[in-house]
C-alpha cells in the first residue's frame, strides 16, 4: 500500500479536527500497514497440567475467588447454562469445550414448513397455503399463509428441563399481521404461565395477538415453571398473515456469565422498549433480581480474562449467549477462543466493554426477534468504555459486530456477515473517535459498515467487497440497498447528539457488484461503495479506491460508487479513485434530496464494460433535487462530465483547476509577473502576481446551473503583459505564456 501525495494532502487539509484526530491520522496509516495482510484466528491449543496456584476444574459451576486462575482439564457441558465466574479472574479452557444448552431438547416436526403441511394439524385451517419465496422471503423456502381465524397445530415433542425457559415461538412476516401462540400439555389443556418481571406480574404464555415490528420478526411466548413432559403449540392467525419458524425451544442459555445483577427483561414487549434481559433463570427471589446463591455477584471495575478453548451451544435455541455479563464496569478479555452457536437471536458475545484478539465466531443466526435497536448482533459490546477487537474472524450472525464505547479500535479483523435483515451490518459503529482500520470485510450477504449518529471516527485501509443482495422479508417487494459503508443521521440538526459529522472514511479498497435478481420481478437490488445520508455536518470521504462493476447493466437493479441522498446537507468527497461502468456518483436520488456536496479531485475511469448510455454522474429522482453541488477538478478517463439529471430545479457548479506558468523567451520563470483572468463576458475573475517560479494556480468555473437557467463563464481571457490567451475549459488545463 502506497501512501499518495493526494492522501497526504487531504489528510492536510481536512476542515475540522485539526488537533487530535488529524494529528494522529498518519501515526494510525503507518501502524496499520505494518500487518496489512496479517489476519489470525483462533488457533486450537493443546492440554497442559495446572501450574502451581491454578485451580483445575471438571465440571460446570460457579468460579469466582478474586485473583485466581481456573484451568479446564476436560470437557463439560450442562442442559442450561454452564458457568459464572468472579470478578478478577482468569479461565484458562485449556483446549476443551463448554457446552451450553445440551439437554437433548427436541423441535417441533416441520417448524419451518420446508416439508409442506406435514407434522401439523390443518383441520381448522382449510384455506392455508405453503407459499415460496416469491410470494413472501423469510427463512427458507416455504412459508405459511394463514387466513385471519385459521389456527394449527403442531404435533408432540418432550421437553426434558423442568422448570426453565422456553420460547414458543412463531415468525410473522410483517408489522401488520397478529398471531395468537398457545401451548397445551399432553391432555390438551391450554399452559397457561404467569411470569414474574421485577415487580410486575404478566401472563407469558400464551401470547396473544402479538406482531412484530416493521420488518417482520420471531414472536413467542415466554414459559417457565413447568413440569418436564410433552407439549404441543398452537397458533392462531389473528389477521391475514404470513408465518414461518414455528417451534418450541429453549431460551436464555448462557455458556459462560458474568453476573452483576438479574435483569428479567425478557418478555416479548421489552425487547420492544429496548430492555435488556439477561440470567433469568439464575434467579433467587420472587421479583427475579438477585441471584441464586453461589452465583458469584459481580460489582465494581475489574477484568475477567477466558481464553484458549471452545463455547458451544448444544442446541438451536432461541435468545442465547455464548458469553454474557451485565458487570458494567468490568472489562472481558477473550483471548483464542472459539464460539459456535446457533439458532434465533443467538449471540456470542453480550458484554459491555471488552479486549478480543485471535478469537473465532461462527454464528448461524438465519432471523431474528426485531431488527431495530443496534443489539442482537453475534458480538455485542453496549458499555461506554472503549473495546479494541483484534485480529479475530466472524462468520454470521445478523450483523458480525457492534460496538458503543468512545475511542475503540477494530483492527485486522476478518468479516463474513450473512445479514437478511435490514441494518444489521457487519460492523455497526456506535462509539465517537473510535477507529476500524485494517480489516478485511466480505459479506456472504449484507453490507459492511455503518456510522450512525456518531462523530469523529476514522475508517481507513479496509478492503470491503460487496454484492447486491437477494430480496429480503422486508424488502422482498420493493427496493433494498447493500452497501460498503454507511453513514446516516437521519435529518439531524446539525450541534445536536444525533448529528454524524467529522467522520473520516479514507483509503479504502471498495469493490461493488450490482446484479438483478430476474425471477423477482418488483424486487429492485442496489449496491454502493458509500450510502450517505447525513444533514448534522460534514464528513470527508477521501484517498479511496473503489471499483464497481454492475453485472447487469440495464435491467432494473441500481448500481453506483455513491449514493447522496435522503435530506443529506455537506459532505467532502475528494481525491478517490473510480473504476466503473455505472454512474460513479448519483446525488438525490431514491432516498432523498441532497445539497452542499462537494467533489472534488477525483479520478474517474470508465470501464471497459460501460454501455454507450454511460453517463459518470445521475442526478435526481423524481422530487428529490439536488442543490449546491460543486464538481471541481474531476478527472474523467473514457467520458467527459457528462450528468444525467432529471427536470427538478437542481442547482450545481462545475469548476476545473487552471495552471498558468509565465516565462520569458528562453523558458525562465518570470517572477511577480501581473496575470488579469477574465470571463466570456469580461467580467474580471483574478488579478494576482505569479510567485518565485512564474505559477499561477487557481479554480474556474465553467459553468453553474439552476434550474433551467445556466450561466457560462468560459472560454476565459488571461493578459499578462501585452499577451493575451484564450483558454477553454472542459478540463483542468495548464496555460503557458510566453
Amino acid at each position: 500500500m502506497i501512501i499518495t501525495e493526494n492522501m497526504k494532502q487531504s489528510v492536510l487539509s481536512c476542515k475540522i479536527y485539526r488537533g487530535p484526530i488529524c494529528k494522529n491520522i498518519l501515526f494510525l496509516f503507518i501502524l496499520s500497514l505494518t500487518a496489512q495482510n496479517s489476519f489470525s484466528q483462533f488457533v486450537q491449543k493443546g492440554h497442559r497440567d495446572p501450574m502451581p496456584g491454578e485451580i483445575a476444574i471438571t465440571e460446570p459451576g460457579c468460579y469466582g475467588e478474586r485473583g485466581k486462575t481456573y484451568i479446564l482439564m476436560n470437557n463439560i457441558s450442562d442442559e442450561m447454562s454452564t458457568i459464572f465466574l468472579g470478578n478478577d479472574v482468569t479461565l484458562d479452557l485449556n483446549g476443551y469445550a463448554i457446552t451450553y444448552a445440551s439437554g437433548n431438547y427436541e423441535h417441533i416436526r416441520n417448524y419451518s414448513f420446508e416439508e409442506g403441511k406435514a407434522g401439523w394439524d390443518f383441520s381448522k385451517a382449510p384455506q392455508a397455503e405453503i407459499a415460496g419465496k416469491k410470494t413472501q422471503v423469510m427463512i427458507g423456502e416455504n412459508v405459511l399463509i394463514l387466513k385471519a381465524g385459521e389456527e394449527i397445530v403442531s404435533e408432540y415433542i418432550t421437553l426434558p428441563v423442568a422448570h426453565r425457559s422456553y420460547f414458543a415461538m412463531c415468525g410473522v412476516a410483517a408489522q401488520e399481521m397478529k398471531v395468537s401462540i398457545f401451548v397445551e400439555d399432553n391432555t390438551g389443556k391450554q399452559i397457561t404461565c404467569i411470569s414474574r418481571y421485577g415487580e410486575k406480574e404478566m401472563i407469558s404464555c400464551p401470547a396473544e395477538s402479538v406482531s412484530p415490528r416493521l420488518g417482520g420478526g420471531i414472536t413467542y411466548a415466554h414459559l417457565n415453571g413447568l413440569p418436564g413432559g410433552k407439549y404441543r403449540m398452537r397458533v392462531k392467525a389473528v389477521t391475514d398473515c404470513i408465518i414461518d419458524y414455528a417451534d418450541l425451544r429453549p431460551a436464555l442459555d448462557v455458556g459462560i456469565g458474568i453476573v452483576n445483577e438479574i435483569e428479567p427483561w425478557v418478555n416479548y414487549t421489552h425487547l420492544y422498549q429496548a430492555m435488556h434481559g439477561s440470567f433469568y433463570d439464575y434467579a433467587a427471589d420472587n421479583q427475579k433480581t438477585k441471584p441464586l446463591p453461589g452465583i458469584p455477584v459481580v460489582k465494581g471495575s475489574g477484568t475477567v480474562t477466558i481464553k484458549n478453548g471452545t463455547i458451544r451451544n448444544g442446541s438451536e435455541g432461541i435468545l442465547s449467549w455464548g458469553i454474557q455479563s451485565n458487570a458494567d464496569d468490568v472489562i472481558v478479555i477473550l483471548d483464542n477462543i472459539n464460539i459456535i452457536t446457533s439458532g434465533i437471536n443467538t449471540n456470542a458475545v453480550d458484554v459491555p466493554q471488552a479486549v478480543i484478539t485471535k478469537c473465532t465466531f461462527d454464528i448461524n443466526n438465519p432471523f431474528i426477534i426485531n431488527r431495530h435497536g443496534s443489539d442482537n448482533y453475534g458480538v455485542d459490546l453496549w458499555g461506554k468504555q472503549s473495546s479494541e477487537v483484534s485480529f479475530s474472524e466472524f462468520y454470521g450472525g445478523q450483523g458480525c459486530l457492534v460496538f458503543k464505547g468512545d475511542f475503540s479500535k477494530i483492527h485486522h479483523n476478518f468479516f463474513a456477515n450473512r445479514q437478511t435483515v435490514t441494518n444489521h451490518y457487519s460492523i455497526m459503529a456506535m462509539g465517537d473517535s473510535s477507529q476500524i482500520f485494517s480489516n478485511r470485510i466480505i459479506p456472504e450477504i449484507g453490507s459492511g459498515i455503518e456510522i450512525y449518529i456518531h462523530r469523529g471516527m476514522q475508517i481507513f485501509n479496509n478492503e470491503i467487497v460487496v454484492e447486491a443482495a437477494p430480496p429480503t422479508c422486508e424488502y422482498g417487494h420493493t427496493d433494498y440497498s447493500t452497501t460498503a459503508i454507511r453513514i446516516a443521521d437521519y435529518n439531524a440538526v446539525a450541534g445536536t447528539l444525533r448529528a454524524s459529522f467529522g467522520n473520516m472514511i479514507y483509503n479504502n479498497r471498495i469493490s461493488v457488484k450490482g446484479k438483478d435478481y430476474p425471477d423477482f420481478p418488483d424486487y429492485i437490488p442496489m449496491a454502493w461503495a458509500l450510502f450517505y445520508s447525513t444533514s448534522g455536518g460534514e464528513n470527508f470521504i477521501f484517498g479511496n479506491e473503489i471499483k464497481v462493476e454492475d453485472l447487469t447493466p440495464g435491467f432494473k437493479n441500481e448500481t453506483a460508487a455513491f449514493y447522496i441522498g435522503g435530506g443529506c446537507s455537506g459532505g467532502d468527497f475528494v481525491d478517490n479513485r473510480i473504476t466503473t461502468n455505472v454512474p460513479a456518483f448519483w446525488i438525490a436520488n431514491r432516498y432523498g434530496p441532497a445539497s452542499n456536496i462537494d467533489i472534488s479531485r477525483n479520478l474517474v475511469i470508465k470501464s471497459p464494460s460501460a454501455g454507450s448510455d454511460y453517463k459518470p454522474v445521475r442526478m435526481g429522482w423524481y422530487h428529490a433535487t439536488a442543490k449546491n453541488i460543486l464538481f471541481k477538478s474531476n478527472i474523467f478517463e473514457g467520458s467527459e462530465l457528462e450528468i444525467d439529471k432529471t427536470d427538478s430545479d437542481h442547482s450545481f457548479w462545475v469548476s476545473w483547476t487552471v495552471t498558468i506558468r509565465i516565462v520569458d523567451k528562453k523558458g525562465i520563470p518570470l517572477a511577480y509577473a501581473e496575470v488579469i483572468i477574465t470571463d466570456i463576458n469580461g467580467k474580471e475573475f483574478l488579478r494576482q502576481k505569479t510567485g518565485d517560479n512564474g505559477i499561477i494556480k487557481t479554480d474556474l468555473p465553467e459553468y453553474s446551473v439552476k434550474g433551467t437557467e445556466i450561466t457560462v463563464f468560459s472560454p476565459y481571457t488571461v493578459t499578462s503583459g501585452k499577451k493575451k490567451t484564450t483558454i477553454t475549459l472542459n478540463r483542468n488545463k495548464e496555460l503557458i505564456i510566453k
